[in-house]
């Protein structure tokens, strides 16, 4: 196998875990899948060609920008639209559909955001992709995204393990993860812990969608054509994971490039406009098969094993 070949799935796996640690985020906080997640990787996506085609500046230098923008806009939909939907007792269908609408809505923005685009800067706003630089080591060519999604990636598995272990935050947001009534009763403000969840979960898109241009055409349909993976890689590692969602992107991510590399190859010849199914047959997998996903399995294994090595007590 081509080193490339890892190199594109470890770039591809860290695009996915940022998508799917975001949509995690807000699905543990009001049990609902956010259709308009994808979106939001879709805005983090035009940030980096207006930085690219309005300023003349490196995409790469859009990612703090990218991060406000669609953390924002993300933070906004709770605070206008799920909030107060949940307060009034709304089913999960109805705040479901909700989240559909607000991807409609949310892709329409962008259509129209692309044609200003094109008619203000002479330029192709759909269809559009980055070329990458490269970091040469002797006589090979390493991409500067797989630099720079990998650092990210390790970055924020570290963060959030310390965030969520080691900072009355992280334990203020564990708590009102599992026991919402509790927690208030404890003093916790739910609605804070929320709402700073749903901005993380934007802001973490938004950089997924800087990244994508630099692999795939991008366009207003960017994040809709992503958003089948990334609830694949969420599923996959256990919905209600952070870390699971973190193993499920990785997964995924080599699944589709490793296994389209084969596929692509004598006796089979699969076109690799197939490669998107790949993703789709993991999550029916996925679904008849350990629907509570990786993380309730790895959890399972361990309560197996204690209770099969108790402490023993008593005299010595």
């Amino acid at each position: 196998m081509e080193p490339t070949v890892i190199i594109d799935a470890i770039i591809f796996g860290n695009l996915l875990v940022l998508l799917a640690v975001g949509l995690t985020l807000t699905y543990i906080t009001l049990r609902i899948p956010n259709f308009a997640h994808g979106d939001l990787a879709t805005i983090g996506a035009y940030v980096a060609y207006f930085t690219y085609v309005g300023l003349k500046l490196s995409p790469y230098l859009s990612v703090p920008m990218a991060f406000l923008i669609s953390g924002s806009v993300a933070l906004l939909s709770y605070l206008i639209i799920f909030k107060p939907l949940s307060s009034r007792g709304t089913s999960i269908v109805g705040l479901m559909i909700a989240s559909i609408a607000l991807d409609v809505v949310l892709r329409s923005i962008l259509h129209i955001y692309a044609d200003i685009l094109s008619e203000t800067y002479k330029v192709i706003s759909r269809g559009f992709i980055f070329r990458d630089s490269t970091i040469t080591i002797g006589t090979f060519d390493i991409p500067c995204l797989f630099v720079i999604s990998t650092v990210l990636s390790i970055c924020l598995i570290i963060s959030f393990y310390m965030l969520l272990t080691k900072t009355k935050f992280g334990i203020a947001m564990r708590a009102a993860i599992e026991n919402p009534s509790l927690a208030e009763t404890l003093g916790v403000d739910v609605n804070k812990v929320y709402a700073v969840s749903w901005f993380l979960a934007g802001g973490l898109a938004g950089i997924a969608g800087v990244f994508l241009p630099f692999r795939m055409t991008a366009g207003p349909e960017i994040g809709w054509f992503m958003l089948l993976r990334t609830f694949a890689s969420s599923i996959l590692g256990g919905f209600t994971s952070i870390y699971g969602a973190m193993l499920g992107g990785y997964i995924v991510g080599f699944a589709e490039v490793i296994g389209m590399y084969f596929l692509a190859k004598p006796p089979f010849n699969v076109p690799t406009a197939f490669r998107p199914a790949l993703s789709f047959i993991i999550l029916i997998v996925t679904l008849l098969l350990i629907p509570e996903g990786l993380a309730s399995k790895i959890r399972l294994r361990k309560i197996v094993m204690f209770s099969k090595n108790p402490r023993r007590g008593g005299k010595r």
